[in-house]
C-alpha cells in the first residue's frame, strides 16, 4: 500500500490549449517574468481570510507588530472553538474543537515539463480534551481529501494520552512515532516552509497505533515506543510486524544563554511483515536535531540515515539547514532551507513527492542518487501561525540515475493556514 496521499484537480486547461507529444494539454504560453498568476490566493482561500479579518476590526496594522487590542481582537474569536473549560470540574476540565485548513497553489517549472494546480493540503476537525486534573488527555481528529471529495477520508490522530506528573507522559493510540523531532513531530501549523524535507519525506514514516513514553530529568528528556505496522485509515488489524525505537535530548539554552537551543538524537527499528503498510520502507532510521532561536533569529539542522531498505531503496542520508528571521517581529518572517541526501545506489534518492513528481516528462520515476534543493520564502502572520498566508520558492536538483533520471526544475508556492 502506498502512502496516503490526497486526491489532486489540477485545473482544466482553455480551449486554446494545444496537445502535447506526450498526449497532455499545454497551456497557453504566458511570461515566466510575470507572477501574478502563481501568486493569487484561490477563492476559497480569499473567504475563509475576509471571514476572519473583520474580527479584528480597526486595529488591524497590515505592516506592524500586532498591537495588544489586535491580539485580544482575534483571541476573542478563537475563544469560540472551546466549548467548555471548567477547572473546579473533578472529571472533565476543558473540552475544545480543533481543526486546521492548509490550501497551497503550485506551479512547477522543469525540464522535464511544466504542472500547476491548487490543492486542499490538509483539511481536518476534531477535539481535545482534558481530563481528572488534566493528568488525562484525548485528542481525535479525522481528514477530508483534496476538493472535499470525501467528508472523512481517515483518522489522523487518536489517542489518550496519561501524564501522572509533569515529567512522564504515556500515550496509547494512533500518533506519531517519535523520530525526527523537528521535520516529522513539529505541527505543520508551525512550521515556516509549505512541505517537509525531501530526505524525511523518503522514509516512508507515518502515524500508527502506539504505545509511547516520554519523559523529563532535569535538562535531559528521553522517549521510547512501539509502532504497529499494520496500521490503515484507523487503527489496523495488528497483523504485521512492528517497530520500535528510543530517543534522548538536552535542553542547552541555559548553558548557551540562547532563548531556545536543542539538541535530539532519535532511532527507530523496524521489523516487516507482508502486511506492513507503514514504516515498511527501511530496517533502521536514526535523526538527529538541533534547534535553537535566539533573538530575531530561528535555526534548525537535521539529519537522516536510513538504513535496511530493499531493491532501489539502499542506504540513504540527508540533511536540511533552516533558518528564519523575524523582520518585523510576530507579522513578516523570512524563511531559508537548503536540503541535500544521497545514497548508496543509482536510484536510492527519490525526488520530493509534492510536487516535483507532477512534472509530465518524469523520467527514471524521479530517482537518482544526489538531491539537492533551496527553499526561500515568507510567511506573513494575521493572528500568529493560527492564521498566516505563506509565500514560496524551492529549486531542486536530481543527479544520477539509472535510466536517467536526472531532475532540475523550480517550485512555486503559495497558500494559507488557518488552525484552531
Amino acid at each position: 500500500m502506498k502512502p496516503y496521499r490526497n486526491h489532486r484537480t489540477p485545473r482544466v486547461s482553455p480551449p486554446s490549449a494545444r496537445p502535447t507529444r506526450q498526449g497532455r494539454t499545454a497551456r497557453p504560453s504566458r511570461s515566466r517574468s510575470s507572477l501574478s498568476y502563481r501568486i493569487r490566493l484561490p477563492r476559497r482561500a480569499a473567504v475563509v481570510l475576509l471571514a476572519l479579518l473583520p474580527g479584528a476590526g480597526s486595529a488591524f496594522d497590515p505592516l506592524g507588530t500586532p498591537s495588544a487590542d489586535e491580539t485580544a481582537s482575534f483571541d476573542a474569536l478563537w475563544k469560540a472553538f472551546t466549548l467548555y473549560k471548567d477547572d473546579t470540574n473533578p472529571i472533565l476540565q476543558e473540552f475544545k474543537l480543533r481543526g486546521r485548513y492548509q490550501g497551497q497553489n503550485h506551479w512547477v517549472e522543469s525540464d522535464q515539463g511544466d504542472a500547476e494546480s491548487w490543492e486542499d493540503r490538509r483539511s481536518r476537525l476534531g477535539f481535545d480534551a482534558k481530563l481528572f486534573s488534566k493528568q488525562v488527555e484525548v485528542r481525535v481528529d479525522f481528514q477530508s481529501n483534496d476538493g472535499f471529495e470525501d467528508s472523512y477520508d481517515r483518522l489522523v490522530d487518536a489517542y489518550v494520552k496519561w501524564k501522572p506528573d509533569e515529567q512522564l507522559a504515556i500515550t496509547f493510540g494512533r500518533t506519531k512515532p517519535l523520530i525526527g523531532v523537528y521535520d516529522w513531530l513539529e505541527s505543520t501549523n508551525s512550521q515556516p516552509t509549505f512541505e517537509r524535507s525531501q530526505i524525511f519525506n523518503q522514509l516512508r514514516v507515518d502515524r500508527a497505533t502506539a504505545l509511547t513514553v516520554e519523559g523529563t530529568t532535569g535538562n535531559f528528556t528521553w522517549q521510547a515506543g512501539g509502532y504497529s505496522n499494520d496500521t490503515d485509515r484507523e487503527f489496523g488489524k495488528f497483523g504485521g510486524a512492528f517497530s520500535y525505537g528510543a530517543g534522548i535530548g538536552y535542553d542547552a539554552k541555559e548553558a548557551i544563554g540562547w532563548r531556545r537551543a536543542d539538541f535530539r538524537l532519535d532511532w527507530l527499528h523496524s521489523d516487516h511483515d507482508a502486511d506492513d503498510q507503514v514504516l515498511d520502507r527501511y530496517d533502521d532510521i536514526f535523526s538527529a536535531t538541533f534547534h535553537a532561536q535566539d533573538g530575531p533569529w530561528g535555526f534548525v539542522a537535521e539529519g537522516f540515515h536510513a538504513s535496511g531498505g530493499e531493491g532501489r531503496d539502499e542506504d540513504v542520508s540527508g540533511f536540511f539547514l533552516q533558518s528564519t528571521y523575524d523582520l518585523v517581529p510576530k507579522r513578516i518572517q523570512p524563511v531559508g532551507r537548503y536540503s541535500y541526501a544521497t545514497g548508496d545506489g543509482l536510484d536510492s534518492v527519490r525526488r520530493q513527492t509534492r510536487y516535483e513528481s507532477e512534472a509530465p516528462a518524469l523520467t527514471g520515476g524521479g530517482r537518482g542518487d544526489e538531491y539537492h534543493a533551496l527553499y526561500l520564502g515568507a510567511q506573513y502572520f494575521i493572528h500568529g501561525d493560527k492564521l498566516k498566508l505563506l509565500g514560496g520558492a524551492e529549486y531542486a536538483t536530481l543527479d544520477g540515475g539509472g535510466n536517467g533520471g536526472d531532475y532540475d526544475g523550480i517550485t512555486w508556492l503559495t497558500g494559507i493556514r488557518f488552525s484552531f
